[in-house]
């Protein structure tokens, strides 16, 4: 059998959870997705409207452009992310650049909203 070689380390889960393009929300994940477009959506378990949405980005995760990852944000834990960007309700979206700073922001929607409003 092909032997694996020494110098090809395992992907971790974190490297893993970057690579996909709909992911919850975690520091490192969000650290180790540099380089790609980030959309922090702020998600609520109790918001029939987000639940809608995370089904769209859940079975249609392949629409989303490789170069983007979608970051499921816990709209009632991730307080600090809810005050820097200014986030007064659930389902809302908020693209980010390199440093963290806000690009652009709009609420509701899946799929075919994100493509309309990235940037």
């Amino acid at each position: 059998s092909p032997k694996k070689p020494a110098n090809f380390p395992a992907p971790t889960i974190t490297q893993v959870q970057a690579d996909n393009r709909y992911v919850d929300y975690s520091p490192a994940v969000y650290a180790a997705s540099a380089g790609k477009k980030r959309v922090l959506y702020f998600y609520a378990t109790w918001c029939p409207t987000c639940s809608v949405a995370n089904q769209d980005f859940t079975v249609n995760a392949s629409q989303i452009p490789e170069d983007v990852i979608v970051f499921r944000t816990d709209y009632d834990k991730e307080l600090e992310l809810k005050r820097k960007y200014a986030i007064t309700y659930q389902h809302t979206f908020v693209q980010v650049d390199a440093s963290g700073n806000e690009i652009t922001k709009w609420n509701g929607g899946g799929i075919k909203e994100l493509l309309q409003n990235l940037k």
